[in-house]
């Protein structure tokens, strides 16, 4: 019953990383993506912090699934972030 609400959350996770990354902050589902992001720019790099701790203890058919699409993520968000910063 756990690993169903560890699996849970890492896929709630998974997909709230997904949307942020190509959100419309003119639709109608703009407005919680944009407070995500007033609240802490680095929310997506949190939130799959979670998704990989939460998928892990996870189920055990899923567990590698979930933590590589999760590490994708972060790393497409890495690079973002980096070219963000760094490139003028």
């Amino acid at each position: 019953m756990r690993q169903n609400i560890f699996s849970a959350i890492s896929i709630s996770s998974l997909l709230l990383i997904f949307f942020m990354f190509g959100y419309d902050s003119t639709k109608w589902y703009g407005n919680f993506f944009t407070f995500l992001y007033r609240v802490n720019m680095f929310i997506p790099f949190i939130l799959g912090g979670l998704g990989i701790t939460s998928a892990l203890f996870g189920i055990k058919g899923y567990r590698m699934v979930l933590v590589v699409l999760h590490l994708f993520l972060l790393l497409l968000f890495f690079c973002i972030y980096l070219k963000a910063f760094f490139v003028p």
